[in-house]
């Protein structure tokens, strides 16, 4: 089937949905892809993210395990950074610039794959954000540009994102209504369904989405949510048993994926990573879990060869002013995805 598409309009996408089926990943081909904004967020901050990671080495390093490395930038015109911002009248702070980042996002992925189409496998797609909004976005690229395959999202954040617009004690930012918008249920932006499956429906649901390192004692976890959790049938892992046996969580979560879905995207929002022992996250959460076991979670998702992208998102480089916390993620991340390819 023919595809006809429009990249130069961010608003404009495939009229005709040619399936081009990622039959595997490239195991040694990696498209980065920088996305330097944080207005949807509480603190300024994650727009300067993706610079501070590769200032700490991400694309020598990566070309020293022996990937070949593509470099994007989703917003070309500058960062799109935090601003102070009052409440629309829906109860969203900086809604049209937090959407217009998104569909740059998506635009951007949406090329890396499109043109990377004559070769026999696709590039792992790494994301440096910014924020976690962006996750719905790079979801929907995948799946307008593979309709026949089931995606699933391994969700490592502290916080499940299910805030609404003008819900009671919410602070209207974007970056809290992830869930929200990835499952698109009741409440969701009309601005945000775009990033959807060429079906309309949210790119997860309950059957494809893991919720990994929650933690359920945060006052940003509101009952309702943890209830919206419980009744819609959510698979959710806590801080708690992370914190306790990392490895064994991980991989209960990925085999409980793996059945599931064609493939995987990681979403690794640092706030996860207690800030007792590591405050690189944005807004701190405390949940108990450390570094390494968080990394170790990580390791074991980045083996499984249905994992197709990873986002890293929430790291505010104001918190590392010498870039040692941001250099540890690299060298993890870069360790991670060297044991992808088999070597030593």
């Amino acid at each position: 089937m023919a595809e006809s598409c429009n990249f130069s309009n961010p608003t404009d996408w495939c009229t005709s949905i040619s399936d081009h089926s990622l039959e595997m990943v490239s195991t040694d081909q990696i498209t980065v892809v920088e996305v330097p904004s944080d207005v949807g967020s509480v603190f300024a901050g994650k727009s300067r993210a993706p610079t501070a990671i590769k200032s700490a080495g991400l694309v020598s390093k990566l070309d020293r395990v022996g990937y070949t490395v593509d470099e994007r930038n989703a917003l070309p015109d500058g960062n799109i950074g935090w601003r102070l911002s009052s409440l629309g009248p829906n109860g969203v702070r900086s809604e049209e610039a937090a959407v217009a980042a998104c569909h740059a996002v998506k635009q951007t992925i949406a090329t890396s794959l499109h043109t990377q189409n004559s070769q026999s496998a696709s590039p792992f797609q790494l994301i440096l954000g910014g924020e976690c909004l962006i996750c719905p976005a790079v979801l929907s690229a995948f799946t307008h540009h593979s309709p026949s395959k089931r995606f699933g999202l391994l969700y490592i954040d502290a916080d499940c994102d299910l805030s609404v617009p003008g819900e009671a004690g919410g602070t209207g930012n974007i970056a809290g209504m992830t869930l929200t918008h990835l499952t698109l249920r009741s409440g969701a932006l009309d601005s945000m369904k775009s990033f959807s499956k060429p079906d309309g429906s949210g790119v997860v649901d309950s059957s494809s989405v893991v919720l990994f390192g929650l933690n359920s004692a945060s006052p940003a976890n509101k009952r309702d949510h943890l209830g919206y959790l419980f009744n819609e049938n959510f698979r959710v892992i806590t801080s708690n048993a992370v914190a306790k046996d990392p490895e064994t969580r991980a991989k209960e979560a990925l085999n409980w994926l793996e059945e599931r879905v064609d493939y995987i995207l990681l979403h690794l929002d640092v706030d996860v990573i207690d800030p007792g022992e590591y405050p690189l996250g944005n807004v701190p959460n405390w949940t108990g879990v450390g570094f390494a076991e968080t990394m170790t979670s990580l390791r074991q998702f980045l083996k499984s060869p249905k994992v197709v992208g990873l986002i890293i998102a929430e790291v505010n480089p104001d918190h590392d002013p010498g870039l040692e916390m941001t250099g540890r993620l690299v060298q993890e991340v870069v360790e991670g995805l060297k044991e992808r390819l088999g070597t030593n």
